[in-house]
């Protein structure tokens, strides 16, 4: 399983980030300034700002993806996280119970 998580903050300043965001180990956060992943994830997800880039989103990914050219089996995916929180909640459960 694959859970991938979009946020830039106002000015992308990295002493901004709330590191430790996450505490689950399997986790792992990284810090996107130049916007190298979230304009290569917008050619594969419809959620994109004006700039072409992914933000403020999440994609959930299910053990059977397999990424060569680019993501497959994506489960889930919302933007804005706030406002589509709940359903990623449920879906990332339901994927963390398989």
């Amino acid at each position: 399983m694959y859970a991938v998580w979009f946020n830039m903050l106002e000015g992308d300043d990295r002493s901004k980030w709330p590191s430790g965001l996450f505490s689950d180990p399997r986790v792992v956060e990284f810090w996107d300034g130049k916007k190298i992943l979230g304009r290569w994830f917008g050619h594969y997800h419809d959620y994109l700002n004006e700039n072409e880039v992914v933000w403020d989103t999440y994609l959930l990914y299910g053990p059977g993806s397999r990424w060569s050219d680019g993501p497959s089996d994506n489960v889930s995916g919302g933007s804005t996280i706030m406002r589509t929180r709940e359903q990623m909640r449920r879906d990332l459960l339901d994927l963390l119970s398989r």
